[in-house]
């Protein structure tokens, strides 16, 4: 069975460089109502020539080696679904994966903020609206998708694997998935600051190298047998020896945004944090007031997700007290309480069913909401 998927899946053609002048619509604006035109974002993928789009264009041709013939058999949306199902195989792991429907569709919300794009390192700064707004190519999108699931699987190795609908949910309030988005509040998909940054990477106080509470993450990675880590490693082995470029610096924007390490880097971090906090912070919290929830991934997760809010980690520490955890309350109940008393969750989840739902059904049900039918 599994060889005869495999067969499907690598006979199957999505668009492909050179094939259609679809490759050049912008996926982020499918009804034009954005009149986004500014090239700037694709040609620097085009450009691009770190390990993760090498890994990105190897894994995109083998799916060009295909028969032409079989591929024009399928539909649209069987075609797309082999290629999410030819994703989740080529990786080797049994970690659920975001669909690129789901952010295909987050892509077609108004994020605003300034974004940037980036010539080696040197960055153009523009407003993102109108037809400044970067068009974002079906290479560029199939690439963004390729990768946040390479970073879900990767850093899902060896622990409770991530949940790919808290990743969905997270990235869709903050960026919608435009991974070029830079200001004071937060670089690239992940958003991140300088302080998760040195809480997995370190710092130098002075002289001296003060090593991340999250260090470990970073070395884990590095240990991992999983290939879809094997980009990740290249990108991140300096990062290692020293700490990496910080994000609060202007000048070094484009090591966090631009496409290729950029993101590799951004998601890296962003999942490094993600794990750390929910493993070493929330759930050792947890468990002093509940087994049964230390060992729920969703409670976990939504917890998780709280220390996001302004409070950060202490806030969701304090979170967990006051929800007074109980062997006797039901999962359901508590994740409803978490919603209620924290309010970047609350944000999270309404903007992912008012806001990115909306544009792919009309009949909206529990499991859209909970973000079920958007991983497989």
């Amino acid at each position: 069975m599994r060889q005869f998927l495999s067969l499907l899946i690598f006979s199957t053609l999505f668009i492909l460089p050179g094939i259609s002048s679809a490759q050049y619509l912008c996926v982020n604006d499918k009804n034009g109502k954005k009149g986004a035109q500014n090239q700037d974002i694709n040609k620097s993928m085009d450009a691009a020539r770190d390990p993760l789009t090498r890994a990105f264009l190897r894994y995109r041709n083998s799916l060009a080696a295909v028969n032409t013939c079989q591929a024009s058999s399928y539909t649209p949306g069987i075609k797309n679904d082999l290629y999410n199902l030819g994703t989740i195989l080529a990786q080797g792991t049994k970690v659920k994966q975001i669909k690129k429907d789901c952010i295909e569709a987050s892509l077609q919300r108004e994020p605003g903020n300034q974004g940037y794009s980036c010539d080696g390192d040197t960055k153009k700064k523009f407003e993102n609206a109108g037809a400044s707004t970067p068009c974002l190519n079906q290479k560029t999108v199939d690439f963004l998708h390729f990768a946040v699931n390479q970073a879900i699987s990767c850093m899902s190795t060896g622990r409770v694997p991530i949940d790919p609908r808290i990743v969905l949910k997270k990235f869709n309030n903050e960026t919608a998935f435009n991974f070029y988005l830079a200001y004071s509040g937060g670089k690239g998909i992940g958003q991140l600051t300088s302080d998760p940054v040195n809480e997995i990477a370190g710092y130098y106080k002075g002289k001296k190298f003060v090593e991340g509470n999250g260090f470990h993450i970073l070395e884990s990675l590095m240990d991992s047998s999983n290939p879809a880590c094997t980009p990740f490693k290249e990108i991140l082995r300096e990062d290692l020896k020293s700490p990496p470029p910080s994000p609060g610096s202007p000048k070094n924007y484009c090591d966090w945004i631009r496409p290729g390490d950029g993101i590799a880097r951004n998601l890296i971090y962003s999942m490094g944090y993600y794990v750390h906090v929910r493993d070493n912070i929330i759930k050792p919290s947890v468990e002093r007031r509940s087994t049964k929830f230390a060992n729920n991934s969703e409670t976990l997760s939504y917890l998780t997700l709280a220390a996001y809010g302004p409070d950060g980690p202490a806030g969701a520490k304090a979170l967990i007290d006051r929800l007074r955890l109980n062997n006797n309350m039901s999962a359901a109940e508590v994740k409803n309480k978490i919603i209620k008393a924290n309010a970047y969750v609350r944000q999270t989840e309404e903007k992912f069913a008012e806001e990115l739902l909306p544009v792919m059904k009309e009949n909206i049900t529990d499991a859209d909401k909970r973000g079920d039918t958007c991983v497989q």
